[in-house]
This record gives C-alpha cells, sequence and structure tokens, in this order.
C-alpha cells in the first residue's frame, strides 16, 4: 500500500495503532488468544479492503475502524466457542473480499484454510492480500461451491467450514455439509441459534447428515454421517425449494 493511498483511506502509522490496540482489547474481552502479529496484520487487511473496495465493491464499510469492528471481529466470533485447533483444515465459502477466511488465517496460522469466491475479480483481491500479507496456508478456490463440493478433491475433506452472508441457512447447509469430513462442523454467522430453526431447516440437516446444536450465538452444524450423492444440487433448486418455508428463511442470514 503506497503512503498516498494510506492517507486517502485515513491507513497512516497512528491509525494503525488505534485498530491494533481496538484487537487487542476485543481479543482481551473475548478471551480469545491470537499471535503477536495479529493485530497489526488484521488493521493492515482491513485498510486493503478500504482501498479496493471503489474498484471491487468489496463491503459497505467506508471506514477503516468500521472494517475492523464488521469485518475482522465479527469475523473472529466462533473462536469465543469453538476450538480450531493446530492443523485444522476449513473452507470460507463465499468468501468475498476475504471474510470471515482472512481474520481466521491471521487468529489461526497453525490451521490451514481454502477460500470459495466465484467471482474472479474478488478473488484476485484475496490472493493479492495473502501474498502482501504473507499469510501461510492459505489459499483461493475461484468457483461455485455447488461444483467444487463435488469434486473427489474437495469433497467431505475438511474440518470445518465458515459461511457469512453467503446466503439462506437452508441453502448454506446444502453448500457446506457435503464439503465437510465426519465429525467436522459448519459455522454460520447469524444472529439465530441452532434452537431457533424451524423443522424444515433442521430437518433438511438431518437429511444432509448433520445435526444442528441449540445453542448460540451462530448456528452449529455437526457432521455425522456422510452427505448422500445426490447433494448439493444447483443453487436455483434449493433456493426455490427454501421459498417454501416463508419469506423470514429465504433472506439471509
Amino acid at each position: 500500500m503506497t503512503m498516498n493511498s494510506r492517507r486517502e483511506t485515513g491507513c497512516d502509522d497512528g491509525m494503525f495503532h488505534v485498530e491494533q490496540r481496538l484487537v487487542r482489547s476485543w481479543a482481551q474481552s473475548a478471551g480469545v488468544s491470537l499471535p503477536g502479529p495479529a493485530p497489526e496484520l488484521m488493521a493492515r487487511y482491513a485498510a486493503m479492503v478500504i482501498e479496493a473496495n471503489e474498484r471491487h465493491n468489496l463491503t459497505g464499510c467506508s471506514t477503516l475502524s468500521e472494517a475492523v469492528q464488521t469485518l475482522v471481529l465479527g469475523s473472529l466470533e466462533p473462536l469465543t466457542r469453538l476450538d480450531v485447533p493446530r492443523g485444522t483444515r476449513y473452507a470460507d465459502i463465499g468468501s468475498g473480499s476475504g471474510v470471515p477466511g482472512v481474520p481466521l488465517a491471521l487468529a489461526r496460522p497453525e490451521a490451514s484454510g481454502v477460500l470459495v469466491e466465484a467471482q474472479a475479480k474478488r478473488a484476485e483481491f484475496i490472493v493479492r492480500v495473502i501474498e502482501d500479507l504473507r499469510i501461510p496456508d492459505l489459499t483461493v478456490e475461484c468457483g461455485r461451491v455447488e461444483d467444487l463440493a463435488r469434486t473427489a478433491r474437495l469433497r467431505e475433506s475438511f474440518d470445518a467450514v465458515f459461511s457469512r452472508a453467503f446466503g439462506p441457512v437452508y441453502v448454506v447447509l446444502e453448500m457446506g455439509l457435503p464439503l465437510l469430513k465426519v465429525g467436522g462442523w459448519l459455522y454460520i454467522y447469524s444472529k439465530r441459534r441452532g434452537g431457533d430453526l424451524i423443522c424444515g431447516i433442521s430437518d433438511h440437516a438431518t437429511e444432509l447428515g448433520g445435526r444442528v446444536r441449540p445453542d448460540g450465538p451462530g448456528i452449529v452444524v455437526e457432521k455425522v454421517r456422510e452427505t448422500p450423492e445426490a447433494y448439493p444440487r444447483r443453487y436455483p433448486a434449493i433456493k426455490r425449494e427454501a421459498q417454501r418455508l416463508g419469506r423470514e428463511w429465504i433472506d439471509e442470514t
């Protein structure tokens, strides 16, 4: 990032120090441990998103502080309740600007991640972030989740799958669960808890080999058996089926 671009986005060194303190304060209050370099790298990542936003329409955030609060700290929410130990292999489906996959990679560099994004320009941006921040064991797959989930290379190969603002819960279940190993879990960022889901959605999770945990925040679905080969279907077909559940369940999480 150039000096000029830092001035344009308000991303000077002093601002980075402020945002680093914000990250450290959140981590301390949330009881989440972070590697020493993580707060600075997270602030730099947020600055890259803001800088690229006008060209690629990556986020609704307009300031560095807002990007850190929303994109970075919001992405770390599952670490307050779920363990991501060394060697965990995870996928971020519908990654967009790298959310939540990049912040999670910076918080847990001993894990390995695959960020799935269908739009080429956004996928290219994530690759640039990975290279500029030198994030280890993080790769990008440019393609549709329903296609990649049917490949032998990726199907049922992950310990964890994360989904943030990717689509309705019903759709996310069918996209995410086929990627998981038995014993893994899917985390859906949501204001809802697992216990809030109606029968039509929890039954769909069961059909896909999952079991919904009732607690929160967010929705956690454990993979308890293999997903039938018929899934996932194409996105339009899944969403049409989801429409019978009612308007509030069609909206994104």
